[in-house]
């Protein structure tokens, strides 16, 4: 009887290839059935769909369009609202994720951490363009 990890290891190979396939064909079969989704990055394109889609009246769009500006206000100020303690929860998760990094890793970490920042900052500054 053999002690080798070869029947196991092969086991698993398949195993994993099984599983790599069937999420590819999944994926494929998905797309290719699907109706195709619209990403809209940005406020005025998502209004423009919604108008579009929904065959609006002028008359509906304002109506709309008001409903979306007192959402977004309302939104802005829950975020104000809540803005510091995820500040915090997202800064202590940063600090739990530092103590397992070594030097290299944790530099790194921090490069990735400014370069989201500039991204999101220029994603705000673009969105404040738009208003």
């Amino acid at each position: 009887m053999s002690t080798s990890p070869r029947p196991k290891s092969l086991a698993m190979m398949f195993l994993l290839g099984a599983f790599l396939t069937g999420g590819a064909v999944g994926f494929a079969a998905e797309r290719a059935v699907s109706k195709p989704v619209v990403m809209l990055n940005d406020e005025k394109s998502m209004r423009e769909e919604l108008a579009r889609e929904l065959r609006l009246t002028a008359e509906q769009k304002v109506v709309l369009d008001s409903a979306w500006e007192w959402r977004r206000a309302r939104s802005r100020e829950i975020m104000a609202a809540v803005r510091p303690a995820l500040d915090s929860v997202r800064d202590s998760a940063r600090v739990r994720m530092m103590i397992v990094l070594d030097e290299g890793q944790k530099e790194s970490f921090r490069r990735l951490i400014e370069r989201n920042q500039r991204l999101a900052d220029s994603a705000e500054r673009a969105r404040g363009a738009s208003k």
